[in-house]
């Protein structure tokens, strides 16, 4: 029997009403992104800005996202974990996720330097790369390809689903940040970006998880 196709506009309503039980743990999870990504913003150390940069960016940043794609998934599976679990889960994949990260970033990077278009097919092709590796426990090359294979024919699918979930999230929070910024406060601008960004990422976290489990049982079609 061929499963239904895939709707984004359903995807986004059963995001809303799967996240509120979760919320606060995701949040709890994410935590240390806000203060990581504010200590970035708050910055002049110097040279040594750049190395803590780079730590956070290549480091911190796959580990938390991990924790909670792991959270996630064992939440909407019915196989609940803990925070902690959610956090050792990610350590135990934190080599493979940092790969698969500098690996997809750098192949993005390849095709935006090649062209804006091939950056953004390839990344909408290797979008789910960080998915596999925490949910399948796959090793770096094989999340890549796993992506590769999931999003094959079905770019526009996966394009269209994830400009809604942003449009619906970074829109308000770009036009509240142009207003502060019309203030002439920059940092406070900086600030609140990073502030709204941490409360909203759970929601395109549950999204997203909720896009790739449908991809792997649906029909490469949406409405």
């Amino acid at each position: 029997m061929t499963n239904p196709p895939i709707s984004a506009r359903s995807l986004l309503r059963e995001t809303f009403a799967t996240t509120k039980p979760i919320y606060a743990p995701l949040l709890t999870i994410n935590f240390p992104n806000l203060i990581l990504s504010a200590i970035n913003t708050l910055d002049n150390l110097g040279s040594a800005g750049v190395v803590f940069y780079i730590i956070y960016s290549f480091v911190a940043v796959p580990f938390l996202s991990g924790a909670m794609i792991f959270y996630t998934y064992r939440s909407l599976t019915r196989n609940q974990v803990t925070v902690g679990e959610a956090f050792h889960q990610a350590n135990r994949r934190l080599l493979h996720l940092i790969l698969v990260y500098i690996m997809y970033s750098l192949l993005v990077l390849a095709g935006c330097i090649a062209l804006i278009i091939p950056g953004l097919y390839v990344g909408y092709r290797l979008v789910f790369s960080l998915y596999v590796t925490v949910i399948d426990n796959s090793s770096a090359l094989d999340s890549l390809s796993s992506s590769w294979e999931l999003t094959k024919g079905r770019w526009w699918l996966v394009f269209r689903a994830s400009f809604l979930i942003l449009f619906v999230v970074f829109v308000p929070i770009l036009l509240i940040v142009l207003l502060i910024s019309s203030t002439g406060n920059l940092l406070a601008s900086k600030l609140a970006a990073n502030v709204l960004g941490f409360f909203t990422l759970p929601l395109i976290n549950v999204y997203l998880v909720l896009f790739y489990l449908r991809l792997r049982e649906s029909a490469p079609t949406i409405q």
